[in-house]
């Protein structure tokens, strides 16, 4: 040893008890002195490098495995530059393993002469694990600030843990709420797929897993396998089979802001010791975050659930106003409707009636008069029995003479009763009985309404030259009554609704059909009445429809129930009018009506009072008669097939002004009574309104009046 080293020496009990690593280098570069803590921090003793390169030791290797030469080491650049140098380097450990340091190397004075190099040495591993710690946090902490999905936070801070811990796979466990507010427990996994996961059970309640989900506080193990804890609950006493080996144990619990447990972290390793203090104290601090993010994306989801069940609420409050208005607006057509086919009857009936009692019909007439009051007081009736048909039903207080009987003269007396509308219309009935169908048990009358009601149907929505065909054939259990025409069809869009009460397909003022739209809702009552069911099909406008009634064959036993019989009331009519007093003599009057029976009452009742009448069907007749005789006033209907009273009257006065006439008088005859009703017959065109059934001196009084404003 030279003199120098031995001087350097002299150093030796200054160095010994540093806590820092310290090398000493002689003039060559050599390493004369270490340390205790170096030999620590190296692995090697100052016998193995002592008098040789410390950098062919410690630093020969860079990070990427290439050799790192001595001549770039600026560790060794200290003593021959003469000035001192400090910064991070990676060392090599005597095992084979790196680990970044920060060094200072300083250059060794004596005589202004450089005689060696002291060397200071610190591992930075600890400080890199703080710095990946901060980072970590610091990462998390922005997520938690931007981010409010649960699972998105809880992957986050299990990825973290997982790798600052060292762990081999990490759990989160939490608890979240649904809409509803019940909780339930997701989970998500760091380190390893879901997969080895996804084939166990999650936690219970078990003497390990109990305290942390209690709250009671962390729990780590070198060995858990030896923790009096662990093995204690079935059916698994320990790990399930084909679970990641877990020696290494840390878990944390998650608790919120009011001390109550959201969940839980866990971490395993297969070795024995992984786990530090410091590993608990990081973990316990990415809990804490993990919380208050769980907790504001708990709130988001809450607020979001808030604002659904708000703007469902809003909605269903919108649906219901929605539902409020059409059935307020269907009570108001409905009415309209039952009005229009009440009145239209009672105005043929009275006006025959002033008619007949006035004494100015002959003999043909007045039985004509008798015949027309008769039919349309039949088709009064019909209407007032289908509403309380209707009423009896929904009040459970319709009664069926129940009793065994064969279905085959109720469909027959059903069709004869229809056939002379039928052969009206040149309609062809093709019928096809099977005698042995039955029998049923029920009410024969009542299957006979049934049959009537479908057959009715059919024919009202045949054109002239149909063709409806009726059959009563047994399937099985049960028989089939099915009743076809090949007439208008129904819309797809109408077929579920189409045995609903008050449907109709075409509910409009100019409908080309009249009626309630009770009759096939009629027809499902009566037929689930006797235990069947009744369905229809069409394949749209233009094609026909079917209608079919299943009901079930009868065992060999009856029932007899007593039926309450409807009453009729009587009304009343008014005493016989004076034509004479009424100054319509020589006055052309168009009459616009597409009901016969009215159209006829209607001329009868002008014609008496000295009025030049002329009659129309329809509008579009009614426009063409009035292109030829110029009348002096005109009446019309407002309901009437295709073009209504609305817009014939509405091109009435289009015409009349393009041509520069003076405008006729006009009056409207409508069952629909509403006010609305009566402001847009005023608004259309006419003058005055007159609601059916018409009283005709009301209508003889309203035409004199607007005579006399006229002039003459």
């Amino acid at each position: 040893m030279t003199q120098t080293a031995e001087s350097l020496l002299d150093l030796q009990d200054l160095c010994t008890n540093a806590t820092v690593a310290l090398f000493i280098m002689d003039e060559r570069q050599h390493c004369v002195y270490m340390n205790p803590a170096a030999e620590q921090l190296t692995g090697f003793s100052l016998a193995e490098v002592q008098g040789a390169p410390l950098h062919d030791f410690v630093h020969h290797t860079r990070p990427d495995g290439s050799p790192y030469p001595l001549a770039e080491c600026p560790i060794d650049r200290a003593a021959p530059a003469n000035m001192q140098e400090h910064g991070e380097e990676v060392f090599v450990h005597k095992d084979g393993t790196l680990y970044p340091v920060t060094f200072t190397a300083s250059p060794i004075r004596r005589e202004d002469r450089v005689v060696g190099t002291v060397i200071e040495v610190q591992d930075a591993r600890g400080g890199l694990a703080r710095e990946r710690e901060r980072e970590a946090l610091q990462r998390i902490g922005m997520l938690i600030v931007q981010e409010f999905d649960h699972e998105k936070i809880v992957q986050a801070v299990t990825d973290a843990a997982t790798a600052l811990t060292g762990a081999q796979f990490g759990a989160f466990f939490y608890n979240v709420r649904n809409e509803a507010g019940e909780s339930y427990t997701l989970y998500t996994i760091a380190g390893v797929p879901k997969e080895h996961f996804s084939r166990f059970p999650l936690p219970r309640n078990t003497h390990l897993f109990g305290p942390t989900f209690r709250g009671e506080g962390t729990i780590r193990s070198d060995d858990i396998r030896q923790d009096p804890r662990y093995g204690k609950m079935a059916p698994y006493h320990g790990m399930p089979a084909g679970h990641l080996p877990v020696c290494s144990y840390l878990a944390v619990a998650v608790k919120s802001s009011e001390n109550e447990v959201i969940g839980g972290l866990f971490f395993g390793h297969k070795d024995r010791g992984v786990f530090t203090e410091e590993h608990e104290r990081v973990v316990e601090t990415l809990a804490a975050q993990a919380a208050i993010g769980l907790n504001k994306a708990s709130l988001y989801q809450e607020a979001l659930f808030a604002k659904k069940r708000a703007e469902q609420e809003a909605a269903d409050k919108h649906r219901l106003y929605e539902e409020a208005a059409r059935a307020n607006e269907a009570k108001d057509q409905f009415l309209a409707t039952v009005s229009h086919e009440l009145r239209t009857p009672l105005t043929s009936i009275l006006g025959w009636s002033h008619m007949l009692t006035s004494g100015k019909l002959d003999g043909p007439m007045a039985q004509r008069a008798i015949e027309t009051i008769e039919r349309n007081a039949r088709a009064q009736a019909q209407i007032v029995e289908d509403l309380l048909d209707i009423s009896r039903i929904v009040s459970g207080k319709l009664r069926l003479n129940v009793q065994l009987f064969s279905p085959q003269p109720s469909v027959e007396a059903a069709v004869e009763a229809v056939r002379p509308a039928a052969i009206a219309k040149s309609l062809s009935i093709q019928m096809v009985v099977d005698p042995l169908a039955g029998p049923v048990s029920g009410d024969p009358e009542r299957l006979q309404q049934i049959v009537w009601n479908l057959m009715s149907n059919a024919i009202k929505f045949t054109p002239k030259g149909g063709r409806v065909h009726v059959a009563l054939q047994r399937h099985h259990s049960s028989i089939h009554i099915v009743v076809a025409d090949n007439g208008a069809g129904i819309p797809q869009e109408y077929l579920p609704r189409i045995f609903d009460s008050f449907t109709q397909v075409d509910a409009t003022s100019s409908r080309k059909h009249g009626g309630l739209g009770l009759g096939l809702a009629i027809v499902k009552k009566l037929v689930e009445l006797h235990g069947g069911t009744v369905s229809a099909h069409s394949e749209g406008l233009g094609s026909g429809a079917s209608f079919t009634v299943v009901l079930p064959i009868a065992p060999l036993a009856s029932a007899q129930a007593q039926a309450a019989a409807p009453q009729v009331s009587a009304g009343s009519y008014h005493g016989p009018i004076d034509m004479n007093q009424f100054s319509l003599a020589g006055a052309v009057v168009l009459l616009v009506e597409d009901d016969d029976d009215a159209r006829n009452m209607l001329a009868a009742i002008l014609t008496g009072a000295g009025a030049i009448v002329e009659t129309a069907s329809d509008a579009e007749s009614g426009l063409v008669l009035w292109e030829g005789i110029r009348p002096d006033m005109i009446v019309s209907d407002i309901g009437m097939p295709g073009m209504d009273g609305h817009a014939f009257i509405a091109e009435v006065r289009r015409r009349e002004s393009a041509e520069r006439r003076p405008a006729a008088p006009a009056v409207a005859l409508t069952a629909y009574a509403r006010v609305q009703d009566r402001m847009r017959a005023l608004t259309s065109g006419f003058q005055m309104h007159v609601a059916k059934p018409v009283e005709p001196a009301e209508l003889l009084t309203v035409l004199s009046t607007l005579r006399s404003w006229r002039g003459g």
